[in-house]
Parts: C-alpha cells; sequence; structure tokens
C-alpha cells in the first residue's frame, strides 16, 4: 500500500478552517469534505481552538504552554 506524502498547513490555513467551522454552522465532516481536508485533522484543529481559549489551569496544555514546554531543556535525557 503507498501512503501518500503529508500535507503540511499553516497556523493561517487551520485558523480559517476553524473560523469556517465555528461561522458557517455547517458540520466539521462537511467543511472537512468541502476543503479537502481529513475530518480528524479539522476535529482536532477545533478542539486544541477550544483548548486555547479555556481558562481551567488543569486543562490539557494550551498551544502557548505546549511550545513553552518544548523550548525547555530536558533536564533528564532519556538513557542517562
Amino acid at each position: 500500500m503507498i501512503q501518500k506524502p503529508r500535507r503540511t498547513f499553516t497556523d493561517e490555513q487551520k485558523a480559517e478552517a476553524v473560523r469556517i467551522v465555528g461561522q458557517s454552522g455547517k458540520p466539521v465532516s462537511q467543511v472537512a469534505k468541502e476543503m479537502g481536508l481529513t475530518e480528524s485533522a479539522l476535529r482536532k484543529w477545533v478542539k486544541q481552538v477550544q483548548v486555547d481559549h479555556q481558562d481551567d489551569p488543569q486543562g490539557p496544555l494550551t498551544s502557548a504552554e505546549r511550545q513553552e514546554l518544548n523550548t525547555l531543556p530536558r533536564l533528564y535525557p532519556f538513557g542517562e
């Protein structure tokens, strides 16, 4: 089975797709189909935007928190 090359999307493209879902009133599945996206990718983007806009400090990591975590030095590298 030959895999298709993985597509990448800019933050602006993701934001536009999420905006369309929020403003159109259409289901995620329909917007994904119309935009040539996978439904799972679009659902993931919508969920991340919801996480980014919540105020629950015990909830999932926001995009900003995840980015900050990835920039921190590794104190205990694996294998040591």
